[in-house]
Protein backbone atom coordinates (compact mmCIF):
# COMPACT_ATOMS: atom_id res chain seq x y z
CA UNK A 1 0.00 0.00 0.00
CA UNK A 2 1.21 3.50 -0.86
CA UNK A 3 -0.48 6.62 0.58
CA UNK A 4 0.26 10.14 -0.91
CA UNK A 5 -1.03 13.26 0.39
CA UNK A 6 -0.67 16.91 -1.59
CA UNK A 7 -1.98 20.61 -3.04
CA UNK A 8 -3.20 20.69 -6.78
CA UNK A 9 -3.92 23.45 -8.09
CA UNK A 10 -6.30 22.24 -11.29
CA UNK A 11 -7.54 18.84 -12.72
CA UNK A 12 -4.86 17.98 -14.51
CA UNK A 13 -2.49 18.12 -11.50
CA UNK A 14 -4.82 16.10 -9.62
CA UNK A 15 -4.86 12.97 -12.30
CA UNK A 16 -1.22 13.24 -12.28
CA UNK A 17 -0.70 12.32 -8.75
CA UNK A 18 -3.66 10.00 -9.24
CA UNK A 19 -1.58 7.91 -12.00
CA UNK A 20 1.99 8.42 -10.34
CA UNK A 21 0.22 6.92 -7.34
CA UNK A 22 -1.47 4.28 -9.31
CA UNK A 23 1.70 3.21 -11.62
CA UNK A 24 3.32 3.02 -8.22
CA UNK A 25 1.52 -0.22 -7.35
CA UNK A 26 1.88 -2.05 -11.12
CA UNK A 27 -0.77 0.32 -12.99
CA UNK A 28 0.58 0.93 -16.52
CA UNK A 29 -0.11 4.53 -17.74
CA UNK A 30 -0.41 5.58 -21.56
CA UNK A 31 -0.53 9.29 -22.06
CA UNK A 32 -1.81 9.01 -25.87
CA UNK A 33 -4.88 7.34 -24.93
CA UNK A 34 -5.41 8.59 -21.69
CA UNK A 35 -5.47 4.91 -19.99
CA UNK A 36 -4.44 3.54 -16.90
CA UNK A 37 -4.42 -0.29 -17.08
CA UNK A 38 -3.66 -3.41 -15.12
CA UNK A 39 -4.36 -6.98 -16.24
CA UNK A 40 -7.95 -6.74 -17.08
CA UNK A 41 -8.84 -3.37 -15.58
CA UNK A 42 -8.84 -0.05 -17.82
CA UNK A 43 -9.68 3.18 -16.81
CA UNK A 44 -9.75 6.01 -19.13
CA UNK A 45 -8.93 9.38 -17.11
CA UNK A 46 -9.73 12.70 -18.77
CA UNK A 47 -10.04 16.19 -18.04
CA UNK A 48 -13.64 17.44 -19.53
CA UNK A 49 -15.52 20.52 -19.48
CA UNK A 50 -14.20 21.27 -15.47
CA UNK A 51 -14.49 17.74 -14.69
CA UNK A 52 -11.91 14.89 -14.12
CA UNK A 53 -13.83 12.01 -15.84
CA UNK A 54 -13.64 8.10 -15.35
CA UNK A 55 -15.00 5.60 -17.89
CA UNK A 56 -14.39 2.13 -17.11
CA UNK A 57 -13.45 -0.28 -19.98
CA UNK A 58 -12.44 -4.16 -20.82
CA UNK A 59 -9.95 -3.32 -23.06
CA UNK A 60 -7.69 -0.57 -23.86
CA UNK A 61 -10.33 1.39 -26.71
CA UNK A 62 -13.52 -1.19 -25.94
CA UNK A 63 -16.39 -2.56 -23.76
CA UNK A 64 -17.00 0.82 -21.99
CA UNK A 65 -19.13 1.09 -18.80
CA UNK A 66 -22.63 3.06 -19.98
CA UNK A 67 -20.73 6.33 -18.85
CA UNK A 68 -18.11 8.17 -16.94
CA UNK A 69 -18.40 9.05 -13.70
CA UNK A 70 -17.06 12.30 -12.33
CA UNK A 71 -15.37 14.70 -9.67
CA UNK A 72 -16.38 18.04 -10.18
CA UNK A 73 -19.77 20.45 -9.52
CA UNK A 74 -21.33 18.85 -6.90
CA UNK A 75 -25.08 20.26 -5.21
CA UNK A 76 -24.28 22.97 -7.18
CA UNK A 77 -20.65 23.95 -6.02
CA UNK A 78 -17.80 23.65 -7.80
CA UNK A 79 -14.28 23.15 -6.56
CA UNK A 80 -12.52 25.17 -5.23
CA UNK A 81 -9.25 25.28 -5.61
CA UNK A 82 -6.46 24.29 -4.77
CA UNK A 83 -7.79 21.25 -3.11
CA UNK A 84 -5.49 18.59 -0.56
CA UNK A 85 -5.43 15.09 -2.26
CA UNK A 86 -4.78 12.01 -0.08
CA UNK A 87 -4.40 8.76 -2.38
CA UNK A 88 -4.73 5.54 -0.70
CA UNK A 89 -2.98 3.08 -3.52
CA UNK A 90 -3.33 -0.69 -3.02
CA UNK A 91 -2.25 -3.50 -5.63
CA UNK A 92 -5.70 -4.17 -6.76
CA UNK A 93 -7.48 -0.99 -5.38
CA UNK A 94 -6.77 2.53 -5.39
CA UNK A 95 -8.76 5.57 -3.65
CA UNK A 96 -8.83 9.28 -4.65
CA UNK A 97 -10.56 11.74 -1.68
CA UNK A 98 -10.08 15.65 -2.29
CA UNK A 99 -10.64 18.32 -0.03
CA UNK A 100 -11.52 21.91 -0.89
CA UNK A 101 -13.52 24.75 0.52
CA UNK A 102 -12.62 23.62 3.97
CA UNK A 103 -15.72 21.47 5.03
CA UNK A 104 -16.21 19.86 1.23
CA UNK A 105 -14.77 16.11 -0.04
CA UNK A 106 -14.83 14.36 -3.21
CA UNK A 107 -13.75 10.62 -4.51
CA UNK A 108 -12.70 8.41 -6.96
CA UNK A 109 -12.36 4.95 -6.55
CA UNK A 110 -11.55 1.96 -8.99
CA UNK A 111 -9.70 -1.30 -9.12
CA UNK A 112 -10.35 -5.29 -9.39
CA UNK A 113 -13.17 -6.57 -7.60
CA UNK A 114 -11.64 -9.81 -5.10
CA UNK A 115 -14.85 -11.50 -5.59
CA UNK A 116 -14.04 -14.50 -8.24
CA UNK A 117 -16.06 -16.55 -10.54
CA UNK A 118 -17.50 -13.36 -12.67
CA UNK A 119 -17.49 -14.07 -16.31
CA UNK A 120 -16.85 -9.98 -16.43
CA UNK A 121 -13.30 -8.57 -16.11
CA UNK A 122 -14.67 -7.47 -11.94
CA UNK A 123 -13.07 -4.07 -13.05
CA UNK A 124 -15.03 -1.47 -10.56
CA UNK A 125 -15.06 2.36 -10.50
CA UNK A 126 -16.90 5.15 -9.31
CA UNK A 127 -16.90 9.00 -7.91
CA UNK A 128 -18.89 11.09 -6.82
CA UNK A 129 -20.88 12.41 -9.13
CA UNK A 130 -22.65 10.85 -12.01
CA UNK A 131 -23.22 12.36 -15.36
CA UNK A 132 -25.71 14.79 -13.14
CA UNK A 133 -24.91 17.32 -11.50
CA UNK A 134 -27.96 17.95 -9.52
CA UNK A 135 -28.45 18.41 -5.74
CA UNK A 136 -28.02 15.36 -3.91
CA UNK A 137 -30.45 12.51 -2.55
CA UNK A 138 -28.78 10.88 0.46
CA UNK A 139 -31.72 9.53 2.85
CA UNK A 140 -31.96 8.00 6.27
CA UNK A 141 -32.88 4.62 5.03
CA UNK A 142 -29.70 4.13 3.70
CA UNK A 143 -31.23 2.99 0.45
CA UNK A 144 -30.02 5.96 -1.64
CA UNK A 145 -33.19 5.47 -4.08
CA UNK A 146 -33.15 8.32 -6.84
CA UNK A 147 -36.32 10.39 -7.80
CA UNK A 148 -38.09 9.90 -10.76
CA UNK A 149 -36.31 13.20 -12.13
CA UNK A 150 -33.36 11.91 -12.99
CA UNK A 151 -31.52 15.13 -11.75
CA UNK A 152 -30.28 13.95 -8.12
CA UNK A 153 -26.80 12.74 -6.99
CA UNK A 154 -26.13 10.17 -4.37
CA UNK A 155 -22.50 10.21 -3.87
CA UNK A 156 -21.52 7.39 -2.04
CA UNK A 157 -19.86 4.39 -3.08
CA UNK A 158 -22.25 1.47 -4.72
CA UNK A 159 -25.05 3.25 -2.15
CA UNK A 160 -27.42 4.03 -4.63
CA UNK A 161 -29.69 1.61 -4.99
CA UNK A 162 -32.97 1.28 -7.53
CA UNK A 163 -33.31 3.64 -10.23
CA UNK A 164 -36.96 4.80 -10.75
CA UNK A 165 -38.70 3.99 -14.12
CA UNK A 166 -38.09 7.17 -15.64
CA UNK A 167 -34.81 8.06 -14.91
CA UNK A 168 -32.09 7.58 -17.15
CA UNK A 169 -29.09 5.20 -15.42
CA UNK A 170 -26.69 6.75 -17.05
CA UNK A 171 -27.58 10.16 -15.71
CA UNK A 172 -27.71 9.10 -12.38
CA UNK A 173 -25.62 6.50 -11.45
CA UNK A 174 -21.87 6.79 -10.76
CA UNK A 175 -20.67 3.17 -9.84
CA UNK A 176 -20.37 0.23 -11.82
CA UNK A 177 -18.53 -3.35 -12.15
CA UNK A 178 -18.03 -5.30 -15.17
CA UNK A 179 -19.73 -8.25 -13.87
CA UNK A 180 -21.08 -9.61 -16.81
CA UNK A 181 -23.68 -11.92 -15.32
CA UNK A 182 -26.26 -12.87 -17.57
CA UNK A 183 -24.24 -11.03 -20.28
CA UNK A 184 -25.36 -7.94 -18.82
CA UNK A 185 -21.72 -6.64 -18.94
CA UNK A 186 -21.69 -3.19 -16.60
CA UNK A 187 -25.12 -3.31 -15.47
CA UNK A 188 -26.33 -2.91 -12.07
CA UNK A 189 -29.95 -2.74 -12.33
CA UNK A 190 -30.96 -5.87 -14.12
CA UNK A 191 -34.80 -6.64 -14.44
CA UNK A 192 -35.73 -6.77 -10.74
CA UNK A 193 -37.42 -3.45 -10.07
CA UNK A 194 -37.00 -2.71 -6.54
CA UNK A 195 -33.69 -5.17 -5.96
CA UNK A 196 -31.22 -3.08 -4.00
CA UNK A 197 -27.21 -3.19 -5.57
CA UNK A 198 -26.12 -0.85 -3.27
CA UNK A 199 -26.20 0.00 0.72
CA UNK A 200 -29.53 -0.96 1.01
CA UNK A 201 -29.10 -4.49 2.61
CA UNK A 202 -27.37 -2.55 5.44
CA UNK A 203 -29.56 -0.19 6.37
CA UNK A 204 -30.73 -1.51 9.66
CA UNK A 205 -27.26 -1.81 10.76
CA UNK A 206 -26.41 2.42 9.60
CA UNK A 207 -29.62 3.07 11.60
CA UNK A 208 -28.23 1.65 14.46
CA UNK A 209 -25.00 3.62 14.81
CA UNK A 210 -23.20 5.25 16.45
CA UNK A 211 -23.52 2.41 19.05
CA UNK A 212 -25.46 4.28 22.10
CA UNK A 213 -23.37 2.50 24.81
CA UNK A 214 -20.07 3.89 23.87
CA UNK A 215 -20.53 6.48 20.72
CA UNK A 216 -18.60 4.64 18.28
CA UNK A 217 -19.52 3.38 14.73
CA UNK A 218 -18.82 -0.15 13.05
CA UNK A 219 -17.31 -0.06 10.26
CA UNK A 220 -19.59 -2.03 7.28
CA UNK A 221 -18.33 -3.58 4.07
CA UNK A 222 -18.79 -1.78 0.74
CA UNK A 223 -20.34 -4.69 -1.37
CA UNK A 224 -22.22 -4.33 -4.86
CA UNK A 225 -24.60 -6.83 -5.14
CA UNK A 226 -25.86 -7.92 -8.58
CA UNK A 227 -30.18 -8.77 -9.52
CA UNK A 228 -30.37 -12.46 -11.54
CA UNK A 229 -32.67 -14.70 -13.01
CA UNK A 230 -35.62 -16.09 -10.70
CA UNK A 231 -35.21 -13.45 -8.32
CA UNK A 232 -31.68 -14.25 -6.84
CA UNK A 233 -28.96 -11.51 -6.35
CA UNK A 234 -24.89 -12.07 -6.69
CA UNK A 235 -21.88 -10.36 -4.96
CA UNK A 236 -20.18 -8.79 -7.62
CA UNK A 237 -17.86 -6.14 -5.52
CA UNK A 238 -16.66 -6.52 -1.66
CA UNK A 239 -13.72 -4.15 -1.26
CA UNK A 240 -11.44 -4.53 0.88
CA UNK A 241 -9.88 -1.84 2.12
CA UNK A 242 -12.87 0.87 2.40
CA UNK A 243 -16.04 0.63 4.54
CA UNK A 244 -19.44 1.99 5.37
CA UNK A 245 -19.88 4.38 8.37
CA UNK A 246 -21.37 7.11 10.67
CA UNK A 247 -19.62 10.03 11.37
CA UNK A 248 -21.65 11.95 14.16
CA UNK A 249 -18.75 11.71 16.21
CA UNK A 250 -15.59 11.63 14.30
CA UNK A 251 -13.58 14.83 12.80
CA UNK A 252 -13.46 14.65 8.77
CA UNK A 253 -10.12 13.16 8.26
CA UNK A 254 -10.06 11.56 11.87
CA UNK A 255 -7.33 8.18 11.83
CA UNK A 256 -8.91 5.77 14.04
CA UNK A 257 -7.20 2.37 15.36
CA UNK A 258 -9.04 -1.46 15.14
CA UNK A 259 -7.08 -4.02 16.31
CA UNK A 260 -3.82 -3.63 14.41
CA UNK A 261 -5.64 -1.59 11.36
CA UNK A 262 -5.84 2.05 10.85
CA UNK A 263 -8.34 3.63 9.25
CA UNK A 264 -9.52 7.33 7.92
CA UNK A 265 -12.80 8.92 8.31
CA UNK A 266 -14.08 11.00 5.67
CA UNK A 267 -17.92 11.99 5.07
CA UNK A 268 -19.05 11.00 1.84
CA UNK A 269 -19.31 15.19 0.35
CA UNK A 270 -20.21 17.21 3.25
CA UNK A 271 -20.84 16.65 6.87
CA UNK A 272 -23.55 17.96 8.46
CA UNK A 273 -24.94 16.95 12.01
CA UNK A 274 -28.25 19.22 11.71
CA UNK A 275 -29.40 17.36 9.33
CA UNK A 276 -27.65 14.17 10.54
CA UNK A 277 -30.00 11.55 8.09
CA UNK A 278 -28.96 13.51 4.94
CA UNK A 279 -32.32 14.51 2.84
CA UNK A 280 -33.32 15.71 -1.13
CA UNK A 281 -32.55 18.64 -2.45
CA UNK A 282 -29.46 19.07 -0.37
CA UNK A 283 -25.71 20.19 -0.51
CA UNK A 284 -24.82 17.88 2.37
CA UNK A 285 -24.65 13.86 3.39
CA UNK A 286 -25.45 14.18 6.73
CA UNK A 287 -23.44 11.95 9.17
CA UNK A 288 -23.28 9.30 6.63
CA UNK A 289 -19.70 9.05 5.45
CA UNK A 290 -17.05 6.03 4.90
CA UNK A 291 -13.60 5.25 6.07
CA UNK A 292 -10.41 4.14 4.08
CA UNK A 293 -7.25 1.44 5.60
CA UNK A 294 -4.37 4.22 6.35
CA UNK A 295 -0.76 3.52 6.38
CA UNK A 296 1.31 6.97 6.59
CA UNK A 297 4.57 6.24 5.24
Amino acid sequence: MSYVTGSANDLAALRTALVAAATGQGWAWNSGTEVLSKGTSFLRIQVASDFLTFLGMTSAGAGAAPSVVRIGMLAGIPIAWPVVYEIFAFPDEVYLVINYGTDMYQWAAFGASSVGGMPGTGMFVGASVGVSTGNIHMVADAGGNIPGTGDRCCPGLFWAGTVGATVSISLSRNCYVHHDFDGSGWNLQGSLNGVQVGARSLAPLIALLPNTWNSEAVLLPVRCYIPRPESKVSLAADLEHVRITRIDNYTPGQVIQLGSDQWKVFPWFRKSTAARNGGTNVAHTGTFGWAVRYEEL
